[in-house]
């Protein structure tokens, strides 16, 4: 079941990402069958407690307050995945992966601006740094 969860989120997220490369958001229904995957993801990491679930889940509601405060600069739509990714994989996986999400984006927005090819107010999808780090953590995760 492991397989199954883990192959399904990264299928939801590699589909996202493209979305929000794309369109720049993600609409509200394709968030909502975000559960499907999490939900498989969840039971195939096996018994997890309910403190690291409610952590993985903190880290999910923390960006979506993140967003809400930062008039959108981080998107809803990243921290309703993140919420779901820390629902499924709690907090130490959730936190590790948003983290390195960040990093990620930051290193690539630092090249893209020595190399003027972005702007200060300028701006990167988020969800293809969550796909990588996703990618990521599950590789860290299984071997």
């Amino acid at each position: 079941m492991t397989v199954i969860g883990t192959g399904m989120m990264g299928a939801y997220l590699v589909a996202a990402a493209f979305s929000d490369i794309r369109a720049r958001h993600l609409h509200r229904w394709f968030l909502a069958i975000g559960v499907i995957p999490a939900v498989l993801l969840r039971i195939g990491m096996g018994s997890m407690g309910i403190a690291d679930t409610l952590g993985g889940i903190a880290v999910g509601v923390f960006f979506l307050a993140a967003s809400i405060l930062s008039g959108g600069r981080l998107g809803k739509a990243d921290g309703v995945l993140l919420l779901y990714l820390g629902a499924a994989l709690g907090f130490t996986c959730a936190a590790s992966l948003a983290v390195l999400a960040f990093l990620l984006s930051a290193l690539v927005m630092a090249v893209l601006l020595v190399m003027k090819k972005i702007t200060m107010k300028g701006s990167l999808p988020f969800v293809p740094f969550l796909l990588a780090a996703y990618t990521a953590v599950m590789f860290s995760v299984v071997v």
